[in-house]
């Protein structure tokens, strides 16, 4: 009987170290300058809406942020060859790229997809918050889609 509450107290304790802290202020602290450095200048309300998933399907090693204008792109890396770059498109107007195939996302949102060769690209509109948010996602082909879809409802 022991044995089965200490196993299952380890199973929960485990599960819980094993989540990813991938929050705005979790990204910040663990990443001063390839991360928090760029997105510090952005203002508060632009931060809100920065497409920040809550979860990746891979071990994030490496997050790094690029601010230009009315545009950010955060790039998960992690040590083999899966990475992801989120970018949030402000205030976009419509630029939509054309995609023959359309998924609804758990927000209600309709994104379009594209397989690319070496990719998949995740674009949606977000009518609420006026932002775009695009998604490139690189990993084993065989899993690519499923992935990249699990990261676009992670946003």
């Amino acid at each position: 009987m022991w044995k089965r509450i200490l196993l299952f107290a380890t199973l929960i304790f485990l599960a819980a170290c094993s989540s990813q802290n991938l929050s705005l202020e979790d990204l910040k602290t663990a990443y001063p300058e390839t991360f928090a450095q760029p997105v510090d200048d952005l203002s508060e309300e632009k931060k809100e809406k920065l497409g920040l998933p809550e979860d990746m399907p891979f071990e994030v090693t490496q997050v790094e942020s690029n601010v230009e204008d009315e545009r950010v792109d955060v790039l998960y890396q992690s040590n083999g060859s899966e990475k992801a770059m989120v970018s949030t498109l402000y205030e976009p107007g419509n630029i939509l790229q054309e995609s023959e195939l359309q998924v609804p996302l758990n927000s209600g949102a309709i994104a379009g997809v594209q397989e690319k060769e070496d990719h998949i690209f995740v674009e949606w509109y977000d009518g609420d918050l006026d932002v775009i948010y695009q998604l490139e996602y690189y990993g084993p082909e065989e899993e690519r889609a499923e992935k990249a879809m699990n990261v676009a409802n992670a946003i």
